[in-house]
This record gives structure tokens, C-alpha cells and sequence, in this order.
């Protein structure tokens, strides 16, 4: 019997050295600036062996990591010979996200481990995984391919919303100069129920060199920068202090895609949130207004006919109904424009005129 055990434990102990040897491979290639064919080759064979040996928690997202992570070492075996549709190929929305879920994952272990040149080094890779993301969706923004650069600024934000929520705004900004609309809603949609826009700073200092705002990720960037001399005059802005902007922007989107009665609620709800909002208020006042002048677009035809017609008792007739019943359509818009910001004086106008051809003249505003 005791033979038996000896023989478990031998198996056992070979199996953990094993996996270590699997680890420090994998770790080894991973952490190269320069990966060859041969490293490849044994990376593969040391991630393959790492997924059947793995039986602990820890060492399952080692092994899902590397897994994940065979794309970027292989992207980096080619060098400088890495071509633009390599990086397209590596760079896709879900492929970004599973490595920086599972980088993610690896940095919170390794934060905690003794080794933390390890745990630099995997932020570094992080930061030049984003780098490489960050560098083509300005390229393709420079080149004026827009919704190519919306797609890679919201890979970015995938890959990590913690610190690039930016990104997500400059991705509903590109999405939207692509005229492609019906993403851009989507983009500005999520946008606004982020995290990011709602609970999010983003931090400023000035250059003490030309006395610019310069913009941080993060507090403890600023406070390096700060600490080099180079940077004063810290300054926090609440993000959710753009949201009415992107609110103004979101509502002329879902309109634009032709729901006028989605839009209403848009707005309603952004000045729920922000009824002091002189730009929102502007921006409502004018959606009412263009809804209004939209029911009268056959004013003129009408008024033409009515005016030729002027011997005809029976067409007159029809003809003064067929106005009265667009005028009174456009009336409660013109109304609410007026509502909205009573200092417009063309809601006003219109507003007078909806009454005076309904022979409502005592509702005349003077």
C-alpha cells in the first residue's frame, strides 16, 4: 500500500514540475521583444501542454492567457515584415476583448506574486497592446476613414474600459463622421449609459512649458508628471458634464434615422436630467419648431390653389379645410417650441399664425 502511495505522489510531483516548465517557457517567449520561428514552435507545444495540465484556478488563467496571447506572439515572430491586414486580422473587436479579459486577469495574479518584474513587464505588454490599437484607429481617422477608426477607438474601449472610456466617445464622434447613423446611435446610445460618461473624471494639468491643458489617463499619470515639474495646476472634470452635448447629438441621430416619437422622449429625458441646459433647451425648442414647419411644407401649393380658385365656392371650401387641418396639426408643435424658449421669436410667429387661420384669435400672442 505504501508503494501505491509513493507512486501518486511521484506522479503528482512530476505532473506540477512539468507545469511549471510549461510557465517558464511560455513566460520566457511571451516576455520577448524579438520571438523566432523556433520560439514559436515551442510555445505552441508549451500551451498545449499547459491546457492539460492546468488543474487549479491560477494556473487555468495562465493557460487561458497564453492561449489567448498566441496571436500577439505570433503577430510579433513577423517584425517589421507585419503588414496593415495582419493588424487588421489580429485586431478584431472580439478577439481584443477575450486578451484583455484574460490579461486582465493574469495582472491581478501576478500583482500579488513576488515577481514584479513579471507584473511590469504584462502591464507594459498591455500598454503596447494598446499602443498598436490606439496608433491605428488614429491612422485611420487621419485618412479619413472614419468608420474604420470608430470600430478600432471601440476595440480600445473594450479592451480596457477602465482607463480608455474616451475612447467610446471618440468612437460615437468617428461613427458619426462616417455617416453611418444607425451606428452612431447605437455608439452614442451606449455611450450615454457608460459608466464612463456617468461616473467618470477625466484629468487635466497645465504644461508648464506653453501653459496648455494636457490630458491623463489617470490621477497617479498626472501626479508623476506633476512630480517631473513639468506639469501644475491639477484640474478634475466630471464627465457627466458632457452629457447633455451627447445627448443633443443622440437626438438628432434617432431622428435622423426616422423616429421623430423616440426622439420626444430623448429629449424629454435630457431635460429631465439637465432642465437648466440652455444648449438642450435650444436644441428642443428647434426640434419642435422643424416638426411644426414640416406639417406646413404644402402651405404654399394650398394658399396658390386657394387663390386660383377664388370663384369656386366647392374647391375654395375644401381647400381652406385642407389648410386648416395642416396648420392645426403643426400647432402643438409650434406650441411646445414656444414652451421650450418663449424667446424664439419664429415659434411665436408661427404659432400666431396656427392661430389666427384656426379662428382662435384670443389665444394671440402680442
Amino acid at each position: 500500500m505504501r508503494s501505491i502511495f509513493l507512486g501518486v505522489a511521484l506522479l503528482l510531483t512530476t505532473a506540477t514540475f512539468a507545469q511549471k516548465d510549461e510557465l517558464k517557457t511560455l513566460k520566457k517567449i511571451y516576455s520577448k521583444d524579438k520571438v523566432s520561428e523556433r520560439d514559436l514552435e515551442k510555445y505552441n507545444v508549451a500551451m498545449i501542454s499547459l491546457e492539460y495540465l492546468a488543474k487549479e484556478k491560477t494556473d487555468k488563467a495562465y493557460s487561458v492567457f497564453y492561449k489567448t496571447a498566441y496571436p500577439i506572439v505570433e503577430f510579433t515572430s513577423k517584425g517589421e515584415s507585419a503588414t496593415m491586414d495582419d493588424k487588421m486580422r489580429l485586431l478584431t473587436q472580439d478577439y481584443i476583448q477575450k486578451y484583455g479579459n484574460a490579461l486582465n486577469g493574469v495582472i491581478a495574479i501576478e500583482q500579488k506574486e513576488q515577481d514584479k518584474d513579471y507584473y511590469e513587464l504584462l502591464l507594459i505588454q498591455k500598454r503596447i497592446a494598446a499602443n498598436l490599437i490606439t496608433d491605428l484607429a488614429y491612422k485611420f481617422n487621419e485618412q479619413k476613414k472614419f468608420k474604420e477608426a470608430s470600430e478600432m477607438f471601440y476595440n480600445l474601449y473594450l479592451f480596457d474600459k477602465e482607463t480608455k472610456g474616451r475612447s467610446l466617445e471618440n468612437a460615437a464622434i468617428t461613427s458619426f463622421q462616417s455617416e453611418d447613423y444607425k451606428l452612431a446611435e447605437k455608439r452614442y446610445k451606449e455611450l450615454l449609459n457608460s459608466d464612463y460618461l456617468n461616473n467618470g473624471v477625466e484629468y487635466y494639468a497645465k504644461s508648464i512649458a506653453n501653459d496648455s491643458d494636457a490630458y491623463f489617463e489617470t490621477k497617479e499619470e498626472r501626479l508623476k508628471s506633476i512630480g517631473t515639474g513639468l506639469y501644475a495646476n491639477p484640474r478634475d472634470v466630471k464627465m457627466i458634464t458632457k452629457k447633455p452635448g451627447f445627448y443633443r447629438t443622440y437626438a438628432a441621430l434617432v431622428l435622423e434615422n426616422g423616429d421623430a416619437e423616440k426622439a420626444k422622449k430623448v429629449f424629454a429625458e435630457a431635460r429631465n436630467m439637465f432642465p437648466d441646459d440652455a444648449d438642450l433647451k435650444a436644441d428642443e425648442a428647434k426640434f419642435y419648431y422643424n416638426l411644426g414647419f414640416n406639417e406646413l411644407k404644402e402651405d404654399k401649393v394650398i394658399v396658390d390653389e386657394i387663390n386660383a380658385n377664388l370663384d369656386n365656392r366647392d374647391t375654395y371650401d375644401k381647400l381652406m379645410i385642407r389648410r386648416r387641418a395642416i396648420f392645426k396639426k403643426a400647432l402643438p408643435f409650434f406650441e411646445k417650441a414656444y414652451e421650450i424658449m418663449p424667446s424664439d421669436g419664429d415659434s411665436k410667429k408661427l404659432m400666431n399664425m396656427c392661430y389666427d387661420v384656426l379662428d382662435m384669435k384670443d389665444k394671440i400672442i402680442k
